[in-house]
């Protein structure tokens, strides 16, 4: 069973940049057959679609999202429109196995109370795997002239220019330029009694004409009216995007992020003082 996009692709695509790293992490920990997952930021299914595929005919998947048209129902997984910011999640209290939550529309009014949420939903022993995109200035490498070795030279106008428009497609993805988990997410875990807490960051060399640098470019084409202002006019936004298919252009990425927890398998109580003995 998969989820099926409807209609043309969802632009801009940047959240699919955040599961390649979740693939990662389902494949270290044990999701079985028969178990109940929670998919928050499910987009365009994609992922939904590896978790249905892992917990098979008899489990079941709950696919989230605010924008739900590109995501279709199955005999395995439950479709619901949820805005992160603002709705309180599906399920009951203990009721799935594992949750997998990825956002891009930015920091959240109180990230820390969603996460609880999170961790209420999952039943002892379950799963939680956070990833947002943190932002990092992008580091631009261009060849010399000779084309024998890269510099990265921030006076390049080019090298400007691709910074300038990706600070830009951030910030509108996210609408307030921030990541959605706080910075020390770690923290609200490890003070929640989850045990492990695994954070993991990278950031990867994008080449032009390659995926990374095709998703930029159709995101400052899908944004293009509202990037272009009297300072960034049209001719800049062709010149990015043609930078984007350049081969010769090779620049870092937006930071990635990824957390994976366990919830206690069971309760975690405060240790009680012993009762000093009374001698007769």
């Amino acid at each position: 069973m998969t989820t099926t996009p409807i209609g043309r692709q969802r632009p801009p695509r940047l959240l699919e940049l955040l599961d390649p790293p979740i693939h990662r992490v389902l494949d270290r920990i044990p999701i079985q057959a028969g178990q109940r997952v929670l998919d928050i930021g499910a987009g365009t299914g994609q992922l939904t679609t590896r978790l249905a595929r892992l917990v098979g005919p008899s489990g079941n998947v709950t696919a989230v999202d605010r924008d739900t048209r590109y995501l279709a129902p199955t005999g395995i997984i439950d479709v619901c429109q949820r805005a992160l910011d603002a709705d309180e999640l599906p399920g009951e209290p203990g009721s799935f196995d594992v949750a997998v939550a990825r956002w891009m529309h930015g920091a959240l009014p109180d990230p820390n109370a969603v996460i609880r949420q999170i961790i209420d939903r999952l039943q002892p022993g379950g799963w939680l795997i956070l990833a947002d995109v943190p932002f990092t200035p992008a580091q631009v490498f261009q060849p010399r002239p000779d084309y024998a070795t890269w510099t990265s030279d921030p006076c390049s106008q080019d090298a400007d220019l691709i910074q300038h428009l990706m600070t830009m497609i951030y910030g509108f993805l996210t609408g307030t330029g921030r990541p959605t988990w706080p910075l020390d997410v770690t923290r609200p875990l490890v003070a929640a009694g989850l045990n492990p807490v695994c954070a993991h960051r990278s950031v990867e060399t994008w080449t032009g004409g390659g995926p990374g640098c095709q998703i930029l470019a159709d995101a400052a084409e899908h944004l293009r009216p509202r990037l272009v202002q009297p300072e960034l006019g049209h001719n800049d936004l062709d010149r990015f995007v043609n930078l984007m298919a350049d081969p010769t252009v090779i620049l870092g990425s937006y930071e990635r992020r990824t957390v994976h927890a366990r919830k206690p398998a069971t309760p975690q109580h405060p240790a009680t003082p012993a009762t000093p003995s009374v001698q007769a």
